[in-house]
């Protein structure tokens, strides 16, 4: 189902690596991206570009100069992440297999999107892709099968190409050049799916592009550049992969609703008053039950667990999937974001009236400073239900998934004419 490739990478020549590469373009704040852009030749200046010209001119600047560099034959790529994990500080280890990936549209149920996306983002990354014709980052896929022992055998001798240290952990790029290695590793994929993880908009960009230039081009029938694109995969039983949830924090509430919330809640959940470091560490033992943790202001808080014997499914509306109603977050917004707090899907949205974070500590702060009024701690969602949700054709709540680490950009980097 899935058509992977080998392809001809092209990587900063540069001694210090560290200095080039780049969190996701989508995650870097304006502040983040103005000391990143200090280094003539970080990836933001491609990825987070004064102009898209000015970035189609410095993309083939520096391969003319040969800051970058082009593998000289097709390779796939091993990616190692080393970290902690953020709340628990448990040390971690994360797999992936950096490859071109076939592009499917969604309805083929090949490719499973868990996530909405927004036009505006979607055309700044169509005029970007159309001004250098290159995947200047990879889009991040769950995959089914059996990647895992393959990739796992080859972070033992496939060669370390790459390797950098990043706040959030240890990067390892290792270069797969067996030929034998790479057809095991096609095979393998063959029959699975994948899930975008992250990277929605980059793969539906990408799409878009591919009409437009099939299209141009009379319809091809053999499989031209533009019909792949660059995607680290991760086996979906990979134990490394970690998603961290994105906390609610409401800054203005009526004291009359905050007030009823105890009792409101009493409806449906077990309600245990805490204090908010009692909360946080109830909702962290709690994370296979279904419930969230409240902090208001005067250090009052409290959890939040569903009553035995009443089913989650039949507390949200709407024609979904029983694993999608189950959701904390679908509770949450539900029974309380929507009917107590006004906070509707809009909201949500585009964050009017609501903030989010996914620092539970520093969630906790806002309340106690008094520059929020309530916040709402979760446990984040499994990768399991993802998968489920994402099976069904349903798009996950807005702000329910962040994947843990990021991907580093400007590890490797992939033209359609190298």
């Amino acid at each position: 189902m899935a058509r992977i490739a080998p392809f001809r990478g092209v990587r900063y020549t540069l001694p210090d690596v560290r200095l080039c590469v780049a969190p996701p373009y989508d995650v870097i704040t304006p502040p983040e991206r103005e000391q990143l852009r200090q280094f003539p030749y970080n990836i933001t200046h491609l990825t987070l570009p004064e102009s898209y010209d000015l970035a189609a001119q410095l993309w083939q600047r520096w391969q003319n100069e040969g800051v970058l560099q082009a593998e000289l034959s097709p390779v796939m790529y091993l990616l190692e992440q080393h970290f902690a994990h953020p709340t628990t500080g448990e040390r971690r280890q994360r797999l992936a297999l950096v490859c071109l990936m076939a592009l499917e549209e969604y309805d083929a149920g090949v490719v499973l999107p868990h996530e909405n996306t927004q036009a505006r983002a979607k055309e700044d990354r169509l005029r970007l892709l159309r001004a250098t014709g290159a995947n200047l980052e990879p889009i991040y896929g769950l995959v089914e099968g059996g990647l895992l022992p393959a990739l796992e055998e080859l972070a033992h001798t496939a060669s370390i190409v790459t390797e950098v240290e990043y706040p959030d952990g240890w990067h390892r790029l290792r270069r797969i050049e067996d030929t034998a290695a790479i057809e095991r590793l096609s095979a393998l994929v063959a029959s699975a799916r994948v899930w975008i993880a992250d990277g929605h908009h980059r793969y539906e960009t990408c799409l878009q592009y591919r009409r437009e230039r099939r299209a141009a081009e009379g319809v091809p029938a053999e499989l031209q550049p533009y019909d792949w694109l660059m995607v680290a995969l991760t086996s979906l039983e990979d134990p490394g992969i970690v998603i961290l949830p994105t906390h609610r924090v409401i800054p203005q509430a009526s004291e009359q609703a905050l007030r009823r919330l105890p009792q409101y809640l009493a409806q449906w959940f077990e309600v245990h008053p805490a204090t908010p470091q009692e909360s946080v560490a109830s909702l962290r033992a709690g994370a296979s039950r279904r419930g969230f943790a409240v902090v208001m202001q005067g250090g009052r808080a409290l959890t939040a667990w569903l009553k035995e014997g009443i089913s989650p499914e039949t507390l949200v509306s709407g024609e979904h999937s029983a694993t999608y109603r189950r959701l904390d977050v679908n509770l949450l917004q539900a029974l309380v974001l929507e009917p107590l707090f006004g906070i509707t899907q809009h909201h949500l949205e585009r964050a009017e009236g609501i903030r989010y974070t996914r620092d539970e500590a520093e969630a906790i702060e806002w309340v106690m400073q008094g520059k929020a009024s309530v916040a709402f701690l979760l446990n984040p969602p499994t990768v399991q239900e993802v998968r489920e949700v994402a099976l069904a054709g349903e798009k996950m709540p807005p702000k329910s998934t962040y994947f843990y680490p990021k991907l580093l950009s400007g590890l490797v980097m992939r033209g359609f004419v190298a």
